[in-house]
């Protein structure tokens, strides 16, 4: 107590010292220095031809690939070369999806100290934050097929936990969620009823059904398989339909266009692998096996598997691990890298 008063006793008496001085310019006003986006102080650059963690997306006309590399997105050509970065800067942006028609791309972005779901021209331009809010982390933003919304995992745990699909128009505004009322009714595993997680929203032609990934609770150790599970959302009755009952899970789903074709992320022998669904006859088998390994043990923030694209046409998948980009053909499983150099 002693020395508490003396310390105050002598920074009440004492003047300015130079360095507190330094904040206070001639007009007596404190100089703001953490407004946001911060100002960079330096940069690092250099070249590389890897990277890790890739979403992508690509685009309605297959000419396209748009990737996220070091909280930054670039657009490629299908074919390969050199990747052309679109946003910079201090923000970590990632999980781009192109809109239906090509004109606007979803993505996240912190920019403002928090992460939110924000839409920008294909060269970057014109960037708009479509959700507000400093309190909430998102996942996998992706377009209805009509273009006019958008819909996220989003939650607002401290932990990265409890994510609820939400819907949000292309323009903005509060936002709805999906799958509040989901209480685990035929969810897997033990504790329904509570802690049901939704992630990674996928679509084929009918704006109707949304696909994901459903999750009962859990968290930490001794988590029993299967956590994940494959689930559609009907828009129209708010009824949830579970789709597959795999001991290694099953996670981050991709329709082809014309809603032939289903690609997910399971684990099988403690590796991680896409399988390959024919939705019109049930067939099922490994498309490629194995990838990368999933996140079902820790907490998923960008969700359980990196986003992968069908090819307009539906006869290849794109997606990345290793480091690097494919393109898997649908028929033979073949994976064929797409090379890319992009400096950061």
């Amino acid at each position: 107590m002693l020395v508490l008063a003396v310390c105050l006793s002598t920074l009440s008496a004492s003047p300015a010292s130079s360095a507190s001085t330094a904040l206070f310019a001639d007009t007596g006003k404190t100089k703001k220095t953490d407004s946001l986006p911060l100002a960079t102080t330096r940069s690092i650059d250099f070249e590389t031809a890897e990277g890790t963690w890739i979403s992508l997306d690509i685009s309605p006309d297959g000419r396209t690939i748009a990737f996220e590399l070091m909280g930054d997105i670039y657009t490629l050509p299908i074919g390969g070369g050199t990747a052309t970065r679109i946003t910079a800067g201090p923000p970590f942006d990632s999980q781009p999806r192109w809109s239906p028609d090509g004109r606007r791309i979803v993505f996240l972005r912190d920019r403002d100290g928090a992460e939110n779901v924000w839409t920008m021209d294909p060269d970057g331009s014109h960037p708009k934050a479509v959700s507000k809010g400093d309190a909430s982390l998102y996942a996998s933003p992706e377009w209805t097929p009509d273009g006019n919304y958008i819909v996220v995992s989003k939650t607002s745990s401290p932990l990265g936990s409890n994510y609820q699909l939400w819907m949000f128009h292309k323009d903005g505004g509060s936002g709805t969620s999906l799958t509040k009322d989901d209480k685990g009714d035929g969810a897997t595993g033990q504790g329904r009823g509570t802690n049901i997680n939704s992630l990674g929203a996928a679509f084929s032609r009918d704006p109707r059904y949304v696909w994901y990934a459903r999750k009962r609770g859990g968290f930490g150790y001794n988590l029993q398989l299967p956590q994940w599970e494959l689930a559609i959302y009907d828009r129209q009755t708010g009824k949830v339909f579970p789709q597959t009952d795999l001991y290694g899970s099953a996670m981050r789903p991709v329709l082809s266009s014309d809603g032939r074709w289903l690609v997910y992320a399971t684990r099988h022998d403690a590796e991680t692998g896409l399988r390959l669904r024919n939705l019109q006859t049930g067939d099922e088998r490994w498309l490629v096996w194995p990838v990368q390994r999933d996140d079902q043990e820790s907490r998923f923030t960008r969700d359980l598997m990196p986003g992968s694209s069908f090819t307009p046409d539906g006869q290849a998948l794109v997606t990345s691990y290793g480091g690097k980009i494919w393109r898997v053909d649908v028929a033979t499983g073949k994976a064929t890298e797409i090379p890319f150099s992009a400096k950061v």
